[in-house]
């Protein structure tokens, strides 16, 4: 009888192991998938709040180019 259980033992213990190994891959795809939703959400709120801020609170000043001269020359060692 003690054999009968050590051999159902021995076999069960491969089937535990690759059941905790699936459930635990399942498990972290599923924990991914929220931190990825929430990445994304949280990623479109800051693009939208600061997409309104740059339309409603633009700046007015038209920026002029900077004014100066270009000096041109052959670097000819």
């Amino acid at each position: 009888m003690n054999d009968k259980i050590e051999h159902f033992i021995q076999q069960l213990v491969p089937f535990l192991i690759a059941g905790i190994a699936i459930a635990l891959v399942i498990g972290l795809f599923i924990l991914f998938s929220y931190v990825l939703v929430w990445g994304l959400i949280i990623g479109a709120i800051l693009w939208v709040v600061f997409f309104i801020k740059r339309l409603l609170f633009s700046s007015k000043k038209i920026e002029n180019p900077a004014k100066g001269r270009v000096i041109e020359h052959n670097d000819k060692d």
